[in-house]
C-alpha cells in the first residue's frame, strides 16, 4: 500500500493566507498585542510587579506598565517587519509550521526579557526570585499575553477577508452567471437585481433610471435601477433582453404576438395588466431579425 500523509502534516506545509502577511494587518496585530497586554499585565500583576514601584499607585502603575509593553512590542514590531519584508520574496514561502514557529520564538524573546527584567528588579529589591520558575511563570503570561490577542487577531482577519470576498462576489456578479439568471448591476457597478431570465418581462427608460418589470410569484413587479438604458444594453449584450425603442428593451424569449397597426409594429408578451411594447424604426430592424431570422 502507497504510504500517505496525515492530512493534518500536509496542511502544515501549506502556505498561510496572505492576508495574515500584509503590512496592514501585521501593524494592526501589534497594536492590539500592545493594547491588551497593558490591559493584562494592569489586571494579573505578574511578579508581584507592583512592589517594583516606590509609592504604588494604579496611575503610576499603568503608566510604568505602558513604559514596559512599548519596549516589548518593539521586539514583536522588528519580528514582524522581517517577518513582511522575508514574505515578500517570491521564494520565501511561510507555511503554517513556520508561522507557528515564528511566533513561538517572539514568545521565547519576550519571556526571556521579562525574565531578565524581573531578576534584575528582584536583586535591587532584595528579592529571591529563581531564574527557572521565573522563565516558567514569563512563559506562562506571556502565552497569554501573545496567544490570545494573536488568536483573536487571525480569526477577525480571516472574518475580514470573507466578508471583503463575499463583497467582491456580489459586486463583480461573480455566481451570478448562470445561464438561467439575467443581472443588472447600478452606476457604482453594485449588483441590484439577479432574476431568472423567464421572469424577466421589459424595462422602461425613466430620465437616469431604469424601471425593471418583472414576476415574482406570478405577481407582477417593479425595480428602479440607477443606471441609463445605454448601459443596460451594454449589461444585456449578451442576452435575450434587447432594445426595440428609445424608452424601451424587452424579453424576445417572452413575446407571444407582434402586430402592426396603422403602420407601427407592437410586440405584446400575453400578461395580465402587461402593457404591449412598441417597436421603433431605429431598432426594429434589429429587432425583427430576432424574431424572424432569415435563413
Amino acid at each position: 500500500m502507497q504510504n500517505r500523509i496525515p492530512e493534518y502534516t500536509s496542511v502544515l506545509f501549506k502556505k498561510i493566507p496572505q492576508y495574515l502577511l500584509t503590512k496592514r494587518n501585521q501593524i494592526a496585530l501589534v497594536l492590539f498585542v500592545s493594547i491588551f497586554t497593558v490591559i493584562f499585565i494592569n489586571i494579573t500583576q505578574p511578579f508581584d510587579s507592583k512592589q517594583w514601584l516606590n509609592d504604588y499607585t494604579p496611575t503610576k502603575y499603568l503608566l510604568w506598565s505602558i513604559i514596559l509593553v512599548c519596549i516589548g512590542m518593539t521586539v514583536v514590531a522588528i519580528s514582524r517587519m522581517i517577518m513582511y519584508k522575508y514574505s515578500r520574496n517570491p521564494k520565501h514561502n511561510i507555511t503554517y509550521l513556520k508561522y507557528a514557529i515564528w511566533v513561538f520564538i517572539e514568545l521565547l524573546l519576550l519571556s526571556g526579557a521579562f525574565t531578565i527584567l524581573a531578576l534584575i528588579i528582584s536583586k535591587n529589591l532584595s528579592s529571591d526570585y529563581e531564574p527557572l520558575e521565573t522563565f516558567k511563570e514569563a512563559m506562562w503570561n506571556t502565552f497569554f499575553v501573545i496567544g490570545i490577542p494573536y488568536f483573536i487577531c487571525i480569526f477577525y482577519f480571516s472574518y475580514q477577508e470573507r466578508s471583503a470576498k463575499l463583497k467582491e462576489l456580489m459586486n463583480e456578479n461573480i455566481g451570478f452567471k448562470s445561464s438561467n439568471l439575467i443581472s443588472l448591476r447600478d452606476s457604482r457597478g453594485v449588483l441590484q437585481l439577479s432574476v431568472a431570465k423567464e421572469n424577466l418581462l421589459y424595462i422602461e427608460s425613466a430620465d437616469n433610471y431604469i424601471c425593471i418589470w418583472y414576476k415574482k410569484n406570478e405577481i407582477l413587479k417593479k425595480q428602479l435601477l440607477h443606471i441609463t438604458m445605454k448601459e443596460a444594453c451594454e449589461q444585456l449584450v449578451e442576452t435575450s433582453i434587447v432594445r426595440c425603442h428609445r424608452s424601451y428593451m424587452i424579453n424576445l424569449d417572452l413575446v407571444k404576438v407582434m402586430r402592426r397597426e396603422k403602420g407601427n409594429l407592437f410586440l405584446e408578451l400575453g400578461e395580465t395588466g402587461v402593457r404591449e411594447i412598441p417597436i421603433s424604426k431605429t431598432y426594429g430592424e434589429a429587432v425583427l431579425r430576432r424574431l424572424v431570422p432569415i435563413s
